[in-house]
């Protein structure tokens, strides 16, 4: 791989994959973190190196009727597919099959390079985003209910405009959620909690994938809160609708 990377002011490397991965599963490095090799004209950040290197090796196709070729996640060559194993989105060359498999064995992360964020972090973004949600229905609710009419000889008065207030509930929540992570990929208290969610291949959701989500959360509520309490005992730190949408939760 030959890769550099930047700490302060000063360029350490070259570095081969397996040392790469040591430094990010250590957390010396993260995705923000600035590389460069030979062949690049800038240096980037290492999250969208990664994810640049993953677009060029599905894009690597010969044209009909040629051999089609993916390019090895662990040597970074490009071969015929035919005589590489597939490994999840990750294509791995006859040459690099043995050390790659006994990574997996090891339990070595193969899949990619992404921090995930654990259990108390979410937590803490989930309670900031749960605060800036009572501001806002404080601020709608309070003059709708001195609004509201409350007469005791129409009762039915009240009952009408309760879908009003069952569609504010949920809809407000729902548009916070979808538009924020749609926008910038992360909802404001995940943003002053420095994590990002992306989907499985380190991308960003689409608004679509984000209002899934949203719907989602209510399935890991539902079961007494057990599919947030997934990201506890997960390898990646998943909950249930992180699972359900294949997104991740990662640190910036």
């Amino acid at each position: 791989m030959n890769l550099y990377y930047e700490v302060g002011d000063q360029q350490v490397g070259p570095i081969g994959k397996a040392e790469l991965e040591t430094l990010v599963k250590e957390k010396k490095l993260n995705s923000k973190t600035m590389v460069w090799q030979d062949g690049m004209e800038s240096w980037e950040e290492l999250g969208d190196f990664i994810h640049n290197r993953k677009e060029k090796g599905a894009q690597n196709k010969l044209p009909a009727g040629s051999v089609p070729k993916s390019v090895c996640s662990e040597c970074g060559q490009s071969f015929a597919e035919e005589d590489m194993i597939s490994f999840q989105d990750s294509w791995v060359c006859a040459g690099c099959k043995p050390v790659f498999i006994q990574k997996v064995k090891e339990g070595v992360s193969v899949a990619g390079l992404m921090d995930y964020a654990g259990f108390w972090i979410r937590l803490a973004a989930w309670a900031i985003d749960a605060f800036i949600m009572w501001i806002v229905n404080m601020i709608i609710y309070l003059p709708l209910g001195m609004l509201m009419p409350t007469s005791p000889d129409n009762p039915m008065a009240v009952i009408s405009v309760m879908p009003l207030i069952m569609l504010l509930q949920y809809g407000i929540v729902a548009a916070y959620d979808t538009w924020f992570i749609g926008k910038y990929g992360a909802t404001p208290g995940k943003m002053a909690c420095k994590l990002k969610i992306v989907v499985e291949d380190g991308s960003r959701m689409s608004y679509l994938r984000a209002f899934g989500r949203h719907f989602a959360k209510y399935l890991s509520a539902m079961i007494l809160c057990i599919g947030y309490l997934m990201a506890a005992f997960d390898d990646e730190k998943r909950t249930l609708h992180d699972r359900i949408c294949e997104s991740r939760v990662v640190c910036k």
